[in-house]
């Protein structure tokens, strides 16, 4: 296979078309000497050279697409029919402008570059000389499977890296094994070959199967799907599936087959693959075909891979006779020297407490503001499925700040339920908004031994949309809430306000990015509508209509 990397190889590939040659050793490029070849793939060659300035060597890249430009006499390049002209300075300011990125970056695990030329008809770039193999030479080397902690390593590596390109709004979009080269002086990931000019001249010229590897391109980077857009999410899937090779041995199947039929095996049914269960749930996740149900980012990617599950008992005390706990303190020591606090005994947190974030494609929505008219109501809708019908207490049962919320609404929420009874340590909770005004949701939950919690918004979700008339299903399917006990009711309430609100006055103890509510030191003056939040609303123009519910829930032994 040709390779366009930085990786010394001991037999260049080279090529039989005249006019791809590369330039012969001993070649001046503004004064770095050509020394030999390193490898020649269909956009370029890469050179070995030598640096007289600061007596090194370096890698040198040199822009040549073999289908649209030929070397001729002199060394130059030039293109081999002008019909090809337009594509192939296309692909040479591509190829130009990664440059001016990867100058930019800082990491240790992004390849560098020191200077980027145009002469001779072309375009050239100068980077470090990296030696060693590329991960998928080094995994095929490698007699068994790789151990958990190497492969866990050089992800975080990689999503650090990853994480300061996307911080410059810059996705990488080809990440693969071949492009990911382990140094042997040090045995750090590099990544490698952003592919810009194959990209763009792709896009001008060829079918989007020659530039994207099947096995690693999530659904958003197919031409066939104009509407999905690409972000950090569209990295997360490409890394997952390179990990997903590192722990099988296989690549994934293709997210094109996966929309029509997805017969992918989640590496967490695989109890034969040695790796530690939350490892392989977080690249399951990862792995979502559809871009809203994938991990959103690196650093939640990182966060999941890195953070096993705990006993939710060690996360969260009981409202009353409890202290914050500090953001750096370690939630297993926190539980161990807090043997006097009472813990909060149910435990409607995610099973990943640390991976709670929204998709930022859903998040970030910003929606319209003109709902259908609705009639006035005083009451919560709750609704169910056929199945499993939702048979709400009486209301002199319910928690009484949640029904003053419900009776200040303009209009009630219609909630559907998979199921009102969970077994502990079996069931997950799901459920379904929906509104007919457009805004922005807060759930809270009141458990059987009487702690308040709300759930949305929190540290890390500050603002969940959404949209008139449209259902909202309730967790994400990437961020599961498991029944964990112990037995009892759990009330849950849902507003939603046209207007984000404040909720300072609710003086929430933070618990891991959860609002543990202090009901006794709440104001009086706002104690009976506090769960509604303040709106920012003053002028006689600003509408900020509400909209509630509430919902039971029991688990069982």
């Amino acid at each position: 296979m040709m390779n366009e990397n930085t990786v010394i190889q001991t037999v260049p590939v080279l090529t039989n078309d005249p006019g791809q040659q590369p330039l012969p050793v001993g070649t001046l490029i503004e004064g770095f000497e050509i020394q030999d070849v390193i490898g020649i793939g269909g956009f370029g060659i890469v050179y070995k050279a030598f640096d007289p300035m600061l007596q090194r060597q370096v890698a040198l890249k040199e822009y040549l697409p073999a289908t649209l430009a030929q070397r001729i006499e002199g060394g130059a390049v030039r293109v081999r029919e002008a019909r090809h002209k337009n594509t192939f300075d296309a692909g040479m300011r591509s190829f130009i402008n990664e440059a001016r990125l990867l100058a930019q970056f800082d990491h240790a695990a992004l390849v560098k570059v020191y200077r980027f030329l145009e002469m001779a008809g072309t375009a050239y770039m100068v980077m470090p000389l990296y030696q060693g193999q590329t991960l998928k030479q080094y995994a095929e080397n490698c007699k068994g499977p790789l151990p958990e902690s190497q492969v866990v390593n050089w992800l975080v590596v990689l999503t650090q890296a990853l994480e300061v390109m996307h911080t410059q709004q810059c996705y990488h979009r080809d990440i693969s094994p071949e492009n990911i080269i382990i140094e042997e002086s040090t045995g750090r990931p590099i990544l490698l070959d952003f592919g810009a000019a194959r990209r763009a001249i792709g896009s001008v010229s060829q079918p989007f199967t020659v530039i994207l590897k099947a096995s690693y391109a999530p659904i958003e980077q197919y031409a066939e799907v104009p509407s999905m857009t690409q972000g950090a999410w569209t990295d997360v899937y490409a890394l997952a599936a390179v990990a997903h090779f590192l722990i099988t041995g296989k690549t994934p199947p293709s997210s094109v087959g996966r929309l029509v039929n997805d017969n992918y095996q989640t590496l967490s049914s695989q109890p034969q693959l040695p790796y530690s269960p939350h490892v392989k749930l977080a690249i399951d996740r990862a792995l979502a075909v559809q871009p809203q149900d994938r991990t959103a980012n690196m650093a939640l990617f990182r966060q999941a891979l890195q953070t096993e599950p705990q006993d939710i008992l060690s996360l969260v005390d009981q409202a009353s006779n409890t202290e914050p706990v500090a953001a750096n303190t370690n939630p297993i020591e926190a539980n161990k020297t807090s043997s006097q606090s009472h813990l909060w005994s149910k435990k409607w947190i995610l099973a990943s407490v640390l991976a709670l974030t929204i998709a930022a494609v859903g998040l970030a929505a910003m929606l319209s503001s003109n709902s259908p008219a609705q009639p006035n109501a005083a009451q919560a809708g709750v609704s169910a499925t056929d199945s499993t019908p939702v048979i709400p207490l009486p209301d002199n049962a319910l928690d009484p700040s949640f029904q003053a919320v419900i009776q200040r609404a303009n209009n009630p929420l219609n909630i559907r339920m998979d199921k009102t009874t969970l077994k502990i340590g079996e069931d997950l909770l799901h459920f379904q908004v929906e509104s007919p005004i457009a805004g922005f949701v807060a759930v809270y939950v009141r458990t059987s031994d009487q702690s308040l919690i709300q759930l949305l918004p929190n540290a890390r979700v500050p603002a969940l949309a959404i949209e008139a008339n449209k259902p909202l299903n309730l967790p994400p399917a990437n961020e599961p809430i498991q029944a964990a006990g112990p037995a009892g009711e759990n009330q849950f309430l849902v507003v939603v306000t046209e207007q984000a609100r404040n909720y300072e006055h609710l003086n929430m103890s933070d618990h891991y990015g959860f609002g543990l509510i202090q009901t006794n030191q709440l104001r009086h003056d706002l104690a009976v509508h506090a769960l509604e939040g303040i709106s920012a609303c003053n002028a006689p123009s600003c509408t900020d209509r509400m909209a509630a519910a509430w919902f039971s829930v029991d688990e069982v032994d």
